[in-house]
């Protein structure tokens, strides 16, 4: 099997984080499970797939977790 095209790789990665950062922001419907984030940055690093720390998504996505209150986001699984 071959390994996927970079672009391909590049699109995920970009996907990847816009969906999380929908979800830590509270704007999705749910938020993403801690397994499905956890396979997701497994493939990522498995591909060698990373951003500058510096990027816009990555900015967004370090903002979103600096707002996430856990405990609220806890509550709320709860209570689904």
């Amino acid at each position: 099997m071959s390994r996927a095209k970079e672009s391909a790789l590049d699109a995920l990665h970009a996907k990847v984080a816009d969906v999380l950062t929908t979800a830590l922001s509270g704007s999705g419907e749910t938020a993403p499970s801690p397994q499905m984030i956890s396979q997701a940055i497994k493939f990522l690093k498995d591909n060698g797939v990373d951003a500058p720390a510096k990027s816009r998504r990555v900015s967004n996505l370090a903002a979103a977790l600096e707002e996430l209150d856990l405990d609220e986001v806890a509550n709320e699984r709860r209570a689904h």
